[in-house]
């Protein structure tokens, strides 16, 4: 095969000879026509191919974006989960800082036997520090930031059982009790409450 042959073959369309920049083309004005609400038969009207042409054009672009947007996703993820361990460290040497011995340096006056004014004394004082608490509050909102951005915190179990019936364990007796309890909370001319299923007695069949 030539050099002149090579540069004429093209690298897609019908046959894999049409130009690149053609089918780019086609790509751009099929998506345009899309989000404009146009079908896929009127698009094939437009571009003068077929409706499963235009299908397969739209699958390929979507893709394409799908895949694009995916990356600048993950990108953006790992952009954040750098800015987080910053944090993180930056928090913890803070925290690591506020920790350490400070030094004071201060003046202290004597005084003699007979109570008058004495020498000034200069004494250095050493003070132990138990750390700032906000930097590892801070630390700690960084580490939940990071793990929400990768969804590692398990999702909120939710019982769906059914709720226990209140009433189960009662004996008749507190059963009663319990009801003349409720009827009495009833405003007048409501005072009568429904009886369970179980202690409804059916009346007796006069048909025997």
């Amino acid at each position: 095969m030539s050099p002149i042959t090579r540069r004429r073959r093209g690298r897609g369309g019908q046959g894999g000879h049409e130009p690149r920049a053609r089918i780019r083309t086609r790509e751009l004005r099929a998506m345009e026509l899309t989000v404009l609400g146009w079908s896929q038969h009127q698009i094939a009207a437009d571009l003068g191919v077929s409706q499963a042409a235009v299908s397969k054009i739209l699958t390929r672009v979507e893709q394409r974006a799908l895949q694009e947007l995916l990356t600048v996703v993950e990108r953006q993820k790992v952009r954040h989960t750098l800015r987080l361990e910053h944090l993180f460290a930056e928090s913890i040497r803070a925290w690591e800082h506020s920790k350490a011995d400070t030094t004071k340096r201060r003046q202290r006056k004597t005084h003699t036997r007979d109570g008058g004014a004495g020498a000034t004394v200069a004494e250095v004082v050493v003070e132990n520090q138990h750390g700032d608490p906000r930097y590892l509050d801070e630390a700690r909102k960084a580490l939940a930031d990071h793990r929400k951005l990768w969804g590692l915190d398990a999702p909120q179990k939710v019982d769906l059982r059914p709720t226990r019936n209140p009433y189960a364990g009662m004996t008749e007796e507190a059963l009663r009790d319990e009801l003349a309890k409720q009827a009495r909370l009833l405003p007048a001319g409501q005072q009568t409450l429904p009886v369970p299923s179980d202690q409804i007695e059916e009346p007796p069949d006069e048909s025997r």
